[in-house]
This record gives C-alpha cells, structure tokens and sequence, in this order.
C-alpha cells in the first residue's frame, strides 16, 4: 500500500537532503510522492539541491551557477554521496513515485524553465511531475512552454486573489505553509478540484489536525513517524519510530 505523502527533499530526517539516498529511501518506503529543488549548474544542467550555494551541503564553497557539472561532481555530500542532476532523480522515481519539482531562484538562471522541461521530457515523465515555484512568472512561462504540465504556485500566505492566478496558470495546485491552512481556503480548493499541497508537517499534534482534511496533500521530513501515525497497521514497531 502506498503512503499519501510527499518526502520533503526525500527523507532528509534520515539521509542528506536531496540526495540519491534520501530519494531512494522516500520510494521504499512506499510514499507516493517526493519534492526536490532544481538549479542551474554553470553549463546549463538542472542539478538537485535546495540552496543556491553549496556551502551547506558540501565540502566546497560557492554558487551552483559558477560551476560546470563536472566540477560539482567532484564536490562531496557527507563524505560519499554527490550533488545529483535533474535526469538522475527522474530515472529513479520513474513509474515508482510523482514528483514535485520546485524551480529555486529562477531569476538566477536563464532558460531553466526550458531546460527543466527537455529534462522532464527527455526522462518520459510528464505524467509524474508537478512544478512548483515562489517565482510565479517563472511558471507562466513554464506553461507557455507546456500546456499538459502540472504546475502550482507555491504561497507563504493565501490571498483570494491566487484564486485568480491559479485560474491564469490553469493550475492544478498550490502549495501552502502550514499555519496559513483555513477551512474555507480548503473547501473552496476541493470545490474547484485544486489539489492543496501543505509544507511542512513534522510534529504528531499537526499530523492529528491535519486528519480532518483529507483531501490534502501532506509534505514532511519525518516519513517514518508520519507513516506510523497515520498508516500503523504498516509499521512492525512503532514504539521505536516515536522515540
């Protein structure tokens, strides 16, 4: 049985986020979805990661833009792992889970909603993504270049006038934070099958809240105490996942 979720970054309680670990960890434990972020490297080629430095993760120093891909490769991620490129995570989760790909700082990189989409078409995964961006013209021109893509504007706070956008983006999503969610927001989504997509659900008191509303798409880090608290008859011991 898969687990209705989505693994924020992959399992990144567990693993590095965004790595091919993380994403490996996020497919076997059954989810049916998983986000990344994608950037540009220095010769064009969507690579995975959150930052737009890659000070945080790695062992070097530096904007992804100033490095070629080959160079970003030699840098390492908790000793073993490397920074992964768009193509290689959606060869993974093909026809085994959906994914949600946020365009970070579009603004820093020229043509990478192009370059996004060759990647996503190039893979044959046009029916398991979604994109999702702050930069909402960054995704007004993702859907001039595509008009079968799912997209969905991310949103810090909710304003009746995304409705409007939504409707301009002919968007299927939209991505809120958690303490923005009201029911009438909800119930306006539902009726106009908008699919509402909350970030980032780590504690059990929002993971029992967010039991009344269904119909939501939950994003979080913790996929093993998200998946016993809502999927127990899944997990063999669950004494050990809420330690």
């Amino acid at each position: 049985m898969n687990i209705r979720g989505i693994g924020h970054r992959g399992y990144p309680a567990k693993y590095p986020e965004n790595t091919m670990s993380s994403f490996q960890a996020a497919i076997e434990l059954g989810y049916t979805h998983m986000e990344l972020d994608v950037h540009l490297s220095k010769d064009g080629i969507p690579v995975v990661m959150h930052d737009n430095r890659i000070d945080r993760m790695t062992d070097g120093v530096g904007e992804i833009r100033e490095f070629t891909l080959t160079e970003l490769k030699q840098f390492t991620i908790d000793y073993h792992e490397r920074i992964p490129t768009l193509e290689e995570v959606l060869l993974l989760a093909k026809d085994r889970i959906v994914v949600s790909i946020e365009l970070k700082d579009p603004k820093l990189y020229k043509g990478i909603e192009e370059k996004v989409y060759e990647v996503i078409r190039k893979t044959g995964v046009e029916d398991q993504v979604y994109l999702i961006s702050f930069n909402h013209k960054s995704l007004a021109k993702m859907r001039s270049i595509s008009k079968d893509i799912e997209i969905g504007p991310l949103v810090s706070k909710f304003k009746r006038s995304h409705f409007r956008l939504i409707d301009k983006l002919d968007a299927k999503y939209v991505a809120v934070r958690y303490g923005e969610l009201n029911e009438s927001f909800i119930e306006k989504c539902e009726e106009l099958d908008i699919q509402v997509v909350v970030w980032t659900v780590n504690t059990l008191e929002q993971m029992r809240y967010l039991q009344k509303y269904p119909s939501i798409l939950i994003t979080t880090d913790e996929l093993e105490k998200y998946k016993a608290f809502n999927y127990p008859h899944l997990i063999d011991d669950l004494e050990q996942v809420y330690v």
